[in-house]
């Protein structure tokens, strides 16, 4: 548990000194298609620590907790530089790759998607009646924002547009690392036998 309240903190306090150092820290570090086509690569992970104004950092600093503590049991047990790390360079690729007219993108939400994706598949696993409950409320919200965009008020909030793909890509790496995750604790659990 320690460790969970310790990595986010520092993921808050990064966060949090990357903002006191706006607009300059974005203009260094946020996804820039052609910076990291000139071979910029850092901003696929930097990127995930910039935020458009103070509502924007606020909400996904909320969020980040709220997440975390609908999965403390899971959250408590592990470490989350990990997923944050994998979903922060998937979804850079994935916006790179698929959605090269997104020239600019700063934010946590994405990996926010990754953490809840990877809780909910991990209580599923575990046939957990809350995790179906949780997870079909955020296929919901993934599907309802591909087909009616973010809502007004978020915009407004963040003075930006919300990039819903990057949601749809956090909520992807987060299945993908629990992909990743069970497969590699199967192979460790078949060559211990």
């Amino acid at each position: 548990m320690r460790s969970l309240f310790l990595e986010t903190a520092l993921i808050i306090l990064f966060t949090l000194a990357v903002y006191l150092f706006e607009p300059t820290a974005s203009e260094m570090l946020a996804y820039y298609h052609n910076g990291i086509a000139e071979g910029q690569i850092w901003r696929l992970f930097t990127a995930t620590f910039c935020h458009t104004n103070f509502n924007h950092l606020l909400m996904n600093i909320a969020g980040l907790i709220i997440t975390l503590g609908l999965f403390i049991d899971l959250y408590k047990t592990m470490k989350i530089f990990p997923i944050i790390l994998f979903s922060s360079l998937f979804i850079g690729l994935c916006l790179f790759f698929f959605e090269r007219q997104v020239i600019w993108y700063v934010g946590l939400s994405g990996v926010l998607h990754a953490l809840f994706s990877y809780g909910v598949a991990q209580d599923i696993a575990r046939k957990d009646p809350w995790g179906y409950l949780l997870g079909a409320g955020f296929a919901i919200k993934i599907i309802y924002e591909q087909i009616f965009g973010a809502m007004q008020s978020t915009i407004e909030l963040i003075a930006a547009e919300v990039l819903i793909n990057a949601h749809l890509y956090g909520a992807l790496a987060g299945c993908c690392f629990y992909i990743v995750k069970f497969i590699s604790q199967k192979k460790c659990y078949i060559s211990d036998k």
